[in-house]
Parts: structure tokens; C-alpha cells; sequence
């Protein structure tokens, strides 16, 4: 009776045990089966330059609830780099025993530190290195432009800053060696002929900035201009185009401390410096008088050009003999200037004195009769052109902006005395005697006339160069004449 009575006791301990252990059961293996099993990446050491990023990817095994293994990272030290976890491109995949996800490190200063990567209970140590390039200059060849871009009333300096691995010859505008220099395009007030202290950035307007770098195409061939880093390795010259960034310049007796950080087209960040003397090079263009013989015109009648009521405008265009508007080669020298009468007038420009409008007047189109408008650019259909008062000849361009015109009409039979002066006092006068062919025309008509003079093959790349922020200085860089 007592061993019967101990046998039950057991039995129902060993009832409850068997009980236990499903449940047991239950909940080890629940726990055990949302987790990560294993992780790999595609790349595990991470070697950067500062500005630049990389994306590696992070493939996860996992057991269990895919929502329930999120994936994080951490860095040990931010200030060098850091981590972020894409989203999922796709959503959750329940049907699956791997996931993956991109994981985007960016660098930010020069230094190590490791990137960690986590999902559930397990990690992954990606060690990570960023180095930042560091150009250290000693030499300089500063110029003086002055107002070379037309769309600027600051001085231009372009300024190319050498290691010592390079050798300078400034009688002969030239250098040689290899290595890496700095070219740069900046924009200074117009009363500067010297560079100053303080902090440039870049911009495509304003003062005290750089031009940001690109290309333009010229004979198929592509130009770099605006600001860029070139790269001489064999007697071979490539070039790294910078985007954005800043330098500060401080001045020490005759020495200058130029010092930046400059972001390149593929956002790598390049640090820099300059100690040493900048002479500045006078490459200012200087004032000239020019006395045109023209012999024959158009006239373009343009309607209410403004639709303000108040004028019509022609277009008028002056030609030397060998000039033919209809041509697409153009040999000689033109004038186009821009006259508004009164709304009467539909044939002729009547007699009377003209003035051409002060840049505030035009800013608020006060194209009054009798008024000139003033050389400009403008918009039509989302392109920059020319438009206003302008002079062409074999080897110039020059936008007018100010002056008088004393016209005669007889029967359309014209006397023009006319006197205008560019923005660095540069003055185009002289006197047309003749008659002028009358056209009516749409804006395309005058714009039409106006890209033939602009393209024509008649005048020189530098007279012809279009109408953008950047002007003729792209012809007058440093002449590269080999290796030391």
C-alpha cells in the first residue's frame, strides 16, 4: 500500500512534467527562431577619401519573424564617418530566409573608425579608413581681366597656384613639370586690381566668389573653364572640375595665406594651401575709339515690342559693304542698336536726338519714343540672348550701354550721327549716310539676325563667343610646355 501509494505520487509529478515540457518546448523554440543567423557584407573594409560615400550591402539569415530582426548601425566615432540603413527597396519578404539591406557610409573627416552593423543578436565589424588629399602650393601666376565676362560688372583674376614640383616662366606665360595645381576663376569688385583678404565661395554671381568648373565644347574638343584641379602624370593633363567650397585669403606684408576645402564632381573633398607672394598681372582691356564705315542697314520694324503702348521698336542693323545679313558668313563689322518711336511710326526712325537708357530706366522699361535700349541679355524661350546695343568687328564684341544718335529722315534718306561708349569707355561713333532696306519682323526675325552676327565664321571666336556668364578668358591660359 505505501510503495502503491508513492508509484501514483510519481506518476503524477512525471504527468506534470510531460505537461511542462511542451510548453517549455513552445517557448524556447519561439524565442530561438526570431533571430539573425548570419550576416555578410559585401565589402568589409571601407577605405574613403573625405566628401566621397559607399554603399555596401548587408545580406541577413534569419529564423522567424523577418519583422522582429531589425537591422541598425552604429559608428564608433561620427566625427569621421557615418552610417545609414536604407529602407527595404521592396517591402518585407515573409517567404523568404534572407533579406538584405544598404547600408550608406559617408566620410567626413580624415581619421579611422568602425562602422557596426546589427541584426537581432548578431554583428558585424566593418573597419573603415578616411584619408582626405591635401595639395600644399608655393607659387602663383595671378591675372587681372578686368570686366572679361559680360554678365558681370566685377573684375575677373584667374589664378593658378603650383607645388614646388613645377617650373614657371611669366615672360612666356608657360610652365613645366607634373604633379597637381589649382586653377581658379574668381570675381573681385571692379575698383580691385590687387587680390584681397577675405572668404570666397563659389557662386556664379555676385562678388568675392569662384566660378564653379565645366565644360564647354569647342571643335568636338571638351574645355574645362571656371575652377578645376588639373592633374599632369607623363606629360598627361586631366582634369577634376570643382562644384562648391571655399578658401580664405590673409594677408601678411607681402605674403598671402590662401587656405580651402574645395568639393570636387564626385563630392570628393579636396583641402589645400597656399603661402607665398601673388604679383598681380595686368590683363585688362583697354579703352579704344572706334570709327566704323558703314554703308548700308536693315530695319527691322518690331511692333509693340514691350506691350506697353507707348513706342514701337526697331531693330536697326549698320554694315560695312562686305556684310550680308542673309549669309551665314559675315565679313566685317556690324552695329545693332535698338530704337523705340512713336506708336505712329510703322516705315521710319523720325529725326531727332536719341539717348540710350540708363540701366535703371531699362530695368524698369522706360522705352519711351526717343530712347535706345542698352546692350543686355535676356530670355527668349529659356534661352539667354543678346538684345539692346552692340558692336561687332574681326576681333571684338563690345555691349553698349550708353550714348546719343542725332538722326535725320528725308524721305528715308538717313543721316546718323552716332556716339556710344562700352562699360570700360571704350566709344564706337561716327556718321551713315544712306538709305535702309525695311523689313517687318517677329521677335524670332530679330533674334535670327542677331544669332548670325553672334555664330557668324566672319568673326573670331573671341568676337563671337555666346552669351553666358563666362567670357573670352577661356583663350588665355597658361601655355603647358612639358616635363622639367
Amino acid at each position: 500500500m505505501h510503495i502503491f501509494y508513492f508509484s501514483n505520487l510519481s506518476m503524477k509529478t512525471i504527468l506534470k512534467s510531460l505537461c511542462f515540457v511542451p510548453v517549455f518546448l513552445f517557448l524556447l523554440f519561439s524565442c530561438a527562431k526570431d533571430d539573425a543567423t548570419n550576416l555578410i557584407v559585401s565589402k568589409q573594409d571601407i577605405n574613403l577619401k573625405v566628401g566621397m560615400t559607399d554603399t555596401i550591402k548587408v545580406t541577413v539569415s534569419y529564423t522567424g519573424d523577418q519583422v522582429k530582426v531589425p537591422v541598425t548601425v552604429s559608428v564608433s566615432d561620427n566625427t569621421v564617418a557615418n552610417a545609414t540603413i536604407l529602407p527595404a527597396p521592396n517591402g518585407i519578404n515573409q517567404g523568404s530566409s534572407t533579406f538584405s539591406r544598404s547600408v550608406v557610409i559617408k566620410a567626413l573627416s580624415r581619421g579611422t573608425t568602425s562602422v557596426v552593423i546589427h541584426a537581432g543578436t548578431k554583428n558585424i565589424t566593418c573597419p573603415t579608413s578616411i584619408a582626405q588629399t591635401t595639395l600644399i602650393l608655393n607659387q602663383s601666376v595671378v591675372m587681372n581681366y578686368g570686366l572679361a565676362i559680360e554678365t558681370s560688372d566685377n573684375n575677373v583674376f584667374i589664378m593658378d597656384f603650383f607645388p614646388e614640383t613645377f617650373k614657371l616662366n611669366l615672360s612666356t606665360e608657360s610652365f613645366a613639370g607634373s604633379g597637381q595645381f589649382i586653377h581658379f576663376e574668381s570675381l573681385l569688385p571692379a575698383s580691385l586690381t590687387s587680390l584681397s583678404a577675405g572668404t570666397f565661395k563659389n557662386n556664379t554671381g555676385g562678388v568675392n566668389i569662384f566660378l564653379p568648373g565645366d565644360y564647354y565644347v569647342e571643335n568636338g574638343k571638351s574645355i574645362p573653364y571656371g575652377t578645376y584641379i588639373v592633374s599632369i602624370v607623363n606629360n598627361q593633363m586631366t582634369y577634376t572640375l570643382i562644384k562648391s567650397g571655399q578658401y580664405t585669403v590673409s594677408i601678411n606684408g607681402s605674403t598671402y595665406n590662401i587656405e580651402g576645402d574645395l568639393t570636387t564632381e564626385n563630392t570628393e573633398i579636396i583641402h589645400f594651401s597656399y603661402t607665398g607672394p601673388v604679383s598681380v598681372v595686368d590683363k585688362t582691356e583697354k579703352p579704344v575709339i572706334v570709327k566704323p564705315l558703314f554703308t548700308k542697314g536693315e530695319l527691322l520694324n518690331a511692333g509693340d515690342y514691350y506691350n506697353r503702348s507707348i513706342s514701337t521698336t526697331f531693330f536697326l542693323f549698320l554694315e560695312t559693304p562686305n556684310v550680308d545679313l542673309n549669309s551665314s558668313t559675315l565679313d566685317g563689322e556690324v552695329l545693332y542698336a535698338q530704337f523705340d518711336v512713336n506708336t505712329y511710326y510703322t516705315n521710319s526712325i523720325p529725326t531727332g536726338i536719341y539717348h540710350v537708357l540708363t540701366q535703371s530706366q531699362y530695368d524698369n522699361f522706360e522705352v519711351a519714343p526717343f530712347t535706345i535700349v542698352p546692350g543686355n541679355f535676356h530670355l527668349y524661350k529659356d534661352e539667354l540672348v543678346t538684345g539692346g546695343t552692340w558692336y561687332y568687328n574681326a576681333t571684338s564684341r563690345k555691349r553698349l550701354i550708353s550714348g546719343i544718335v542725332d538722326v535725320t529722315d528725308d524721305y528715308q534718306q538717313y543721316s546718323m550721327k552716332y556716339t556710344f561708349y562700352d562699360r570700360i569707355g571704350s566709344q564706337v561713333t561716327g556718321t551713315f549716310n544712306g538709305t535702309l532696306n525695311i523689313k517687318s519682323s517677329a521677335p524670332g526675325m530679330v533674334k535670327s539676325f542677331i544669332d548670325k552676327v553672334n555664330n557668324s565664321s566672319g568673326f573670331s571666336a573671341f568676337a563671337k563667343q555666346k552669351a553666358t556668364v563666362f567670357g573670352p578668358i577661356h583663350e588665355n591660359k597658361l601655355r603647358f610646355t612639358g616635363a622639367n
